[in-house]
This record gives structure tokens, sequence and C-alpha cells, in this order.
């Protein structure tokens, strides 16, 4: 078998035909099998002339004919549909009750059916059925391989020489088998032979017209594909090989391709554009679904008449330039890598459609759905996406340059800071997308500025989307975030944003770490995992971040011994020092070690469990009766050091500015649900300090 040079790839408009060496001696087989296919017909005819004087009870022999051609078209009906495998089990139904019916007559009426007869019945008609379905695959076969070694110009000749030999044959052989009837019927030699005759025509015409049609349905997928492969198969023995090879990027514009195997490695990009043959090479799904006929008329001509391509396989195809793909369903399509373009996809449906690092490249894509669609690192400069529908899209390291966004749904598409969006003309967008419609353009009243667009939605270069799906907890965002702040410091992370997108939420962060990339979101989530299966969250977070109060109140202890003993400071000066270790809270209280007390001393609150009272009231969900009890059990704590509603207020706002001040996450929190916090909070002391605190952090 010859091996094509896996350097050649330049091969436009080369023809690669069967040597005649090997075209003649299968020639010669299948012209051998078409008249013993057609011998088989002819000599099935002669038998069923002489099956009509099965006895000289002719009532028998009518019906027996009568039962082989009613089993044989039951076959047949479904055979022309392209079920053959139906026909099958059709004709075998037909079988089983015409059998029936004769066991029946024989118990009703004997003299008119013969007891052997019942066997002969079900005996004889499945041996013609089985003869007529042999005939037909071994015609159908040679038909198909005739077609496969011969030009397009030379069809019709086959065709025609076919149909003579399939008609004609049939009726001699027939003619030629029997002698005279079985039995003195009263009827001549003159009269048997024309039946005979007319018997075969018939039969070769039948299996004509099934062999015919199931030819000229070559594009439609049926239950007799296997004969079109094996004829392929048979058409490509000592032809041009492709088999395992490499055809990335190779350029087969206009080449003959006809009877090669074509079952190559890889086709990455392959131009297959105006490629004859392909549908007569041996080709299979190894890398796409190159055997599809709708998809082999798609690489080759640009455009199919079907445009129901939902779930195939086109990774890497080369479809550059495709001059009509016009609301093709590419719904679940898989097109990694592929060039598409300056393709027309207008109105096209790409429903988690897959295309990273596909080309589409100054495409035409008009109206085009992308909801769910794969986008990431895919070329899209220059493309026409107007009015385009990208809700849920993947566009990370997604290249816009120069393209056209106005009128396109940007709901919920998950962008990167790769992703780039210089020089991209966009008079409005949509942010919603709602029962089939776009809705909420923005701006809602003029129109992009040049470059606003671009300015908007280009994320900084080092921030990073963490996505989280099902229920979400603030504060096992919050303990994760803080545990890989402290304990892994490389990181360098910094909170920018939280925010819904739909049943998604999508949490903002920056590090100016570069290689962090890749592990960043695998590290957050296991931590967040982690804290959020913790059985008690609010105790985890209290541990985690006061896990080395202790530790560090005995450093303290043990330093400013030190200082005594080596400044020689005595103890009114130790206590003097102390004082400057106070920390103020407000203008009416103050924290001393882990204890928060009022300005004249008297009582003290721990300042872990009062915040973790507040934060536990402030991001719960619970009923309005809850949360009251809540805020009352609050300001029942606080009531030892805050003895009036003005102190308690003051000290509730001081404690919710100060975690916000350590925590990123609960101040996003704050900002983002004031509205419900203050919606289910009853008025009071605890209600004034939120919304101080709030609004102290609006503007801060």
């Amino acid at each position: 078998m010859k091996q094509f040079p896996l350097n050649s790839l330049d091969l436009k408009g080369v023809v690669l035909k069967k040597s005649f060496l090997y075209k003649l001696p299968s020639l010669i087989f299948v012209l051998s099998l078409v008249i013993a296919a057609n011998y088989l017909i002819g000599a099935l005819s002669g038998f069923i002339s002489k099956s009509l004087f099965y006895s000289p009870q002719l009532i028998q022999g009518f019906w027996l004919v009568f039962c082989i051609i009613l089993a044989i078209s039951a076959w047949g009906f479904k055979t022309r549909q392209l079920r053959f495998v139906h026909g099958i089990w059709s004709a075998g139904i037909t079988v089983t009750l015409t059998s029936t019916i004769v066991w029946l007559a024989s118990k009703k009426a004997p003299n008119i059916f013969e007891p052997d007869f019942i066997w002969v019945n079900a005996l004889v008609t499945p041996v013609f059925l089985g003869g007529y379905i042999l005939a037909f695959l071994m015609g159908s076969f040679c038909l198909l391989s005739l077609l496969n070694t011969t030009d397009s110009r030379d069809q019709r000749k086959i065709k025609f020489f076919f149909s003579i030999l399939t008609i004609g044959l049939p009726g001699l052989v027939a003619y030629l088998i029997g002698g005279d009837p079985p039995i003195s019927s009263g009827l001549t030699k003159d009269y048997f032979g024309p039946i005979k005759v007319a018997t075969g025509l018939l039969s070769g015409l039948f299996i004509l017209s099934l062999s015919l049609n199931f030819v000229e349905s070559r594009n439609t997928k049926s239950d007799l594909d296997f004969l079109r492969l094996w004829s392929i198969i048979y058409s490509t023995l000592g032809s041009t090989s492709f088999h395992g090879l490499d055809l990335s990027r190779a350029d087969l514009t206009g080449a003959n391709i006809s009877n090669t195997d074509f079952r190559a490695a890889n086709f990455y990009r392959t131009c297959l554009k105006d490629v004859k043959g392909l549908d007569r090479a041996r080709v299979d799904n190894h890398y796409f679904d190159l055997d599809q006929p709708k998809v082999q008329m798609l690489l080759t001509q640009g455009f199919c008449y079907t445009r129901d391509f939902v779930g195939m396989n086109l990774q890497g195809a080369y479809l550059r330039s495709a001059s009509d793909m016009r609301e093709f369903n590419l719904t679940d399509a898989k097109l990694d890598g592929a060039d598409l373009q300056e393709a027309d996809l207008r109105g096209s449906t790409l429903l988690r459609t897959q295309l990273p690092e596909a080309n589409l490249q100054q495409a035409d894509l008009r109206r085009a759905n992308f909801t769910n669609a794969n986008l990431t690192a895919a070329s899209l400069r220059a493309a026409d996406l107007r009015d385009c529908i990208f809700v849920w899209a993947q566009v990370a390291r997604t290249d816009f340059t120069g393209a056209d966004l106005t009128g396109a749904c940007i709901e919920d598409w998950s962008i990167s800071s790769k992703t780039t969006f210089t020089d991209v003309r966009c008079d409005y967008v949509f942010r919603q997308y709602e029962n089939g419609q776009p809705s909420r353009r923005y701006p809602s009243d003029r129109n992009f500025e040049p470059g606003e667009f671009a300015a908007l939605f280009q994320q900084p270069e080092n921030e990073l989307e963490l996505i989280f799906k099902g229920d979400f907890s603030y504060n096992a965002l919050s303990l994760a975030f803080y545990k890989l702040k402290t304990e892994k410091p490389e990181l360098d992370l910094e909170l920018k944003g939280i925010e819904q997108r739909g049943k998604l939420w999508v949490v903002r962060v920056t590090s100016s770490n570069p290689t962090v990339e890749a592990r960043l979101e695998q590290e957050f989530s296991k931590v967040y995992q982690a804290a959020t299966n913790s059985e008690s969250l609010e105790t985890t977070i209290k541990d985690s971040i006061y896990r080395d109060y202790e530790d560090i109140k005995q450093r303290l202890a043990e330093s400013q011994q030190l200082l005594r003993q080596f400044a020689g400071i005595s103890e009114s000066q130790a206590e003097a020092l102390k004082q400057l270790s106070k920390q103020a809270l407000g203008t009416n209280f103050y924290i001393e070690g882990s204890n928060i007390t009022n300005l004249t001393g008297q009582g003290q609150i721990e300042y872990t469990e009062a915040a973790g009272q507040i934060r536990s009231l402030v991001t719960q969900r619970g009923t309005e009766a809850q949360v009251s009890q809540g805020s009352q059990k609050v300001l029942a704590q606080l009531h030892d050091i805050a003895t009036t509603p003005l102190m308690q207020t003051e000290l509730i706002q001081q404690i919710l500015l100060k975690e916000a001040e350590n925590d990123p996450v609960f101040r996003q929190f704050l900002l983002q649900q004031q509205q419900q916090i203050l919606t289910v909070l009853p008025p009071g002391a605890v209600a004034s300090a939120i919304q101080n605190a709030i609004s102290q952090l609006t503007t801060s």
C-alpha cells in the first residue's frame, strides 16, 4: 500500500487515483458478483413460476406463491425506507401469519390443504425470501463498488449497464430453468415460458429499484450503512493511504481523493475546500465526525442543506470563509480550535458550544446565541457581534479587539483580566436576558463614548474571579480569605468584590503574584469547603482569628517584664506603660487586651464574644421574630458597660467598623446586603448602629 510523504502539506489540486493493476482485478470480481446475483434472482423466479403448479389442486400452488410474494413485499417495503432490519422482522411476521392460516385451514378443510403443505409453506417461503435478500445485498454492494471506482461522468453509464443486466439476465435464466410445468395443468410450453420470463423480469426490476433507491440515498443514515462501508473498503484496496498520518494545516483545496484511505490521525485546520471524492474515500470519526455526509458537505462546500449539527464533533475544522452557516444549530457541538474566520454564522444557535482557541476573526455573528458557550482564548478580532447573546458565556482570555458588540446581551458572562477589549465598537449593551429577550439596556439613556466600554469592562491585569455554586456562606468565605492571607502570604491577596450571578457567586480578588493563578481557585475552594463543613462555623472563625491571642499575651507580659528589668522602671511607671497600650474604641470605650470597658472602668465584656454576637445577628437570615430576639440578646450583653441607648448604639457601631476594617469580606457583605439587613431589624439601638456604620463605610 502506497504511503504518502509526511512533508507534502501542499496538496492543492492533486488527483489520487487507483492504479490500473489494482482496478482491473477488482472490476472483474465485481462483475462476476453481479452475474451471480442476477443468476440467483433468475433461478428463484423460475422456481416461483413452478410453484404455481405445486399440486393438481392449484389453490395450494397459488397460495404458496402468494405467501412468497407477500413476505418479499413486506421486506421490500421497509427496505425501500432504508429500514432493512425492520423489513426482515416484517417478513418474518408475515411468514408466521400465513403459516398459521394454512394450519387453521387444514384443520377446517383438509381436502383443500394437504398436511405436508403446512411444512412446505413454512420452509419454502423463508428460503425464497433469503435468496432475494442475498441477491439485493450482492447487487447493491457491486453497484456501490462500481460507482466508487469510476469518475462521476461515467456513473450514468454504469447505472444503465447495471439496470440492463439486472432486469434482462434474471428473465433469461428463469426461462432456461425448469422446462415444462411440473404437473398436467392444461398449460402448454408456450404459455409456461412467458410466465417464467415475466417473473424473472419483474423480480429483477424489483431488486434493481431497491438497489438504486439505496445508492441514491447515500446522504441518509440507515441500517444498511455497513454495505457502504464494505464497498468503500473494497474500493480503497491498493490505493493511496493517509492512515495514521498527521495532516494538520495541510491544504487539499480542489484535490481528488476518491478511493483513498483517508483515516488520518489529525485534521487540525486541514483545508478540504472543493475536495472531490470525499464521499468515496475511506474515513472514520477518530478525529472528528468526518464519516457524516453533512460534515463532509460542510467542510468541502462551506454550506450544508441540513442545518442541524447538534452535538457534532468539528474540533479543529477548517471552515474559513464558510459562505452560509446561517441559522445553524450547533448546540453542544465541539469546535475547539476551529478556523471560522470570515464565516457567516448569522442567527446561529451555539448553546453550550465548545469554542476554546477558535478563530472567529472577522466572522459575521450577528444575532448568534452563545448562551453558556465556552469561548476561552478564542479570537473574535474585528468580528460582527451585534445583538449577540453571551449569557453565562465563558470569555476568559478572549480577544475582542476591534469587534462590534453593540446590542449584545452580557448577563453573567465570565471575563478575566486577559480578556481584551482594545478598540471595541459598542454603543450599548443589555445586562439581562428575560423571556427570550434582552433587557436592561446600558447605558439606558445614551450611547457609550468611544473607549468607554473597554474602560468599564476591562479587568485589571492581576484580578481573578473565583466561582462558587450553590449555598454561599460569607462567614466561611471570610475564614477562607483570612487563612489564606495569613498562612500563605506569598499569594498577596486583596478582596475586590462579591457579586451574585444567577445561581453563582463570584468573588473577585487580586494577587500581585503572577504565578498563583493556576492554583489559587483550588486553594481557595479547599479552604472554603473545610470552613463550610465545620460543626460550628462561628467557633471556627473565632479560633482561627484569635488562635494566637494567648501566645501573644504571654509574650507581651514577658516583654513588659524585661523592659522593667532593663530600664529599672517602677511599678507605677509600668502601670503608666500599660495605660498607653489601651486602644480607644470610639469616645466612650476602649479595648485593653481582649476586653472592652468604658471610660469609668466599671464593668467589662470580652471583645471576641461581643463581636461574634453582633456578626451573627447581622449575617443571620431568620424571621423578624428571630432577629428581634437576637437584638435583645445583644443589648442585654452590652448593658454592663453601655447603660444608655446612645452608648449601646455607639459601641455596636464601633465594633462593626473594627470588624469591617479587619475583615474585607465582612465589609463587602455590609455594603452589598445593607438593604436586606435593615429591612428585618426592628427600630432601636441595633438598627441605628448598623445604619451609621454602613454610612461611615460608604463614605470612607
